[in-house]
């Protein structure tokens, strides 16, 4: 008789990760699981039932799966990986965001075909840091030294989105000593706050995208997007 499938420790990283990104306090985080899959804990879940809750999750962070997504690509690897190559995508370097493109490039870089045969740590090291070189050299993006900051990496984008946008005389700012004080504005509309203190990582997350389509289409290959 063959054994049911149980959660990876690998779906049980993402799930946890996910629930953060959806601003999940445990009680919320709870509620939602007993709803979606019948469990408490998310330990209890098969291998299945941990991916069809991903994939809700996904849905509920706004990070559901696109044309040319590809299956397995839910560990943590994975997901910094395809958090950095949606980066390229709103930073005008990547013209073709989906999972498949993701691949390609990292078969090239690194020489394996899939996330999964990165076996070891320091192999899903080398491929995150080889695509964060990747967008440094190519979009002039300034990491911070702290590189498990999330907000300073998605601010880091952002920066550098819009000294893109000026860079092409997209955006044309008040100060050109300071270019960065008109992203406050515009960032704070988007967002509909008064102030980076009240951001999230879902703001950072709209901003970055609202950014990403005024530089595609100021380059040429967002026509048609609103």
């Amino acid at each position: 008789m063959n054994r049911i499938a149980m959660v990876t420790n690998g779906q049980l990283a993402t799930i946890h990760m996910l629930a953060t990104r959806a601003g999940f306090d445990d009680d919320t985080y709870r509620d939602f699981l007993t709803q979606q899959t019948g469990h408490h804990s998310a330990k209890d879940l098969t291998a299945v039932k941990a991916s069809l809750f991903i994939d809700r999750l996904r849905e509920r962070t706004g990070l559901a799966r696109t044309p040319g997504a590809i299956a397995g690509l839910d560990s943590p690897i994975a997901a910094k990986l395809r958090a950095l190559w949606i980066a390229g995508y709103n930073l005008g370097i990547v013209t073709d965001r989906t999972d498949r493109a993701m691949l390609s490039f990292l078969e090239r870089q690194c020489g394996v075909s899939h996330t999964r045969f990165l076996k070891t740590p320091r192999d899903g090291t080398v491929a995150i840091e080889g695509m964060k070189s990747w967008l440094e050299r190519a979009a002039k993006v300034a990491w911070p030294a702290d590189s498990a900051d999330v907000i300073a990496n998605k601010r880091a984008v952002i920066n550098a989105q819009w000294m893109r946008l000026v860079e092409i005389g997209a955006v044309r700012p008040l100060n050109r000593n300071a270019p960065l004080e008109d992203l406050d504005l515009y960032a704070f509309r988007v967002a509909r706050l008064n102030g980076w203190m009240f951001f999230q990582q879902p703001h950072y997350d709209q901003v970055q995208i609202a950014l990403g389509r005024k530089l595609r289409a100021a380059l040429g290959s967002g026509k048609g997007e609103r």
